[in-house]
């Protein structure tokens, strides 16, 4: 086999080894750690207090877009999947700890990674 056709093969079986490496990762999957989500007891009107602060100055003016209409996030659009995505962007940025979860009794840490689809849960 001349040295040509040799270098040929190896980039296609490099490429193709590469490309379908990179289709199986995904943000979600690289994801570790825990996550603080809305619990169950959580009131609507809770939620979307939770919301307005979250994207207020005072709540530091997280990144709300991914769950207005047309984002990432905005799916399924129920109070307490949008509630629970920005109280997670608060929880990581502000150091991840229990008592950044608590948000009066209406957030819960969690371990299973509560990311779906293109919308992704932030866990550093």
């Amino acid at each position: 086999m001349s040295l040509s056709l040799t270098l040929l093969l190896f980039i296609l079986v490099s490429t193709v080894s590469v490309t379908s490496t990179l289709r199986n990762l995904s943000p979600a999957a690289e994801n570790k750690g825990v996550w603080c989500v809305a619990n169950n007891k959580a009131t609507d009107e809770q939620l979307q207090a939770n919301i307005d602060w979250c994207c207020s100055y005072e709540g530091g003016f997280r990144d709300c877009t991914p769950i207005n209409p047309g984002g990432v996030c905005y799916e399924p659009n129920t109070l307490r999947d949008h509630a629970s995505y920005v109280m997670n962007l608060y929880y990581q940025n502000l150091g991840s700890t229990k008592a950044q979860c608590t948000f009066n009794g209406t957030g819960t840490q969690v371990r299973k990674d509560p990311s779906h689809g293109a919308c992704i849960f932030i866990s550093y």
